[in-house]
Order: C-alpha cells, then structure tokens, then sequence
C-alpha cells in the first residue's frame, strides 16, 4: 500500500510540472519574422550585449523550465536567450555555453 501511495504522490507531483507551458515563447513563435527578431535584439541589448544588427532568430528547444532561442548578430556576435515561465529573459554569448554546462548553439544557416 505505501508503495502505490508513493507512486501516486510522485505522478501528482510531476503532473504540474508536464502541464507547465510556456507562454511567451509561445507568443515570440507567432510573431513574424521580423517582430521576432526585433524581440529579440531588444532582450540581447537589454542585456547589456552587443547586437548593432540582428540577423536569423530561431527557436533552439526547451531546457528544463526555460525555452532556448538563438540569435545571431553581426560581427560573429551570437546568442542564446533563455526565456523562463515568468517571462524572465536571460541573455548567454554562445561562446560561454559550454563553460557554463548549458545546450551548445544550433544557429540557423
């Protein structure tokens, strides 16, 4: 019996977790190409980084409670731009990914 009750306890406790989606990524999908890379290269600067003129945006993939985009600027300049359930935005040169144990970069070509 404590089993079973355990089992039910952890698939509750998970169930939230799964049900979680992510909004305002949701919303940066939908948006053109253009507002999305606008988005974007509002976030990087806000960020304090380097981003004169932005260039392909895309969508990378979820990373635990967060959604990964990259960005690419110029000057070799690129991004990875986490977003959080909250709609926090957290701003990583794709350089220090590694480093960092987070996804690499997969910039779109």
């Amino acid at each position: 019996m404590k089993t079973i009750l355990a089992i039910t306890a952890a698939l509750l406790a998970a169930a939230p977790a799964a049900a979680l989606t992510n909004d305002y990524s949701n919303q940066l999908k939908k948006l053109s190409s253009l507002q999305q890379r606008a988005t974007m290269r509002r976030a990087v600067l806000d960020n304090g980084q380097y981003c004169k003129r932005i260039g392909p945006v895309a969508y990378q993939q979820s990373y635990k409670n967060l959604e990964m985009w990259t960005v690419q600027c110029d000057r070799g300049a690129a991004y990875a731009v986490f977003i959080g359930l909250d709609a926090s935005v957290q701003v990583r040169p794709c350089r220090d990914l590694a480093d960092l144990k987070l996804p690499v970069c997969r910039l779109p070509k």
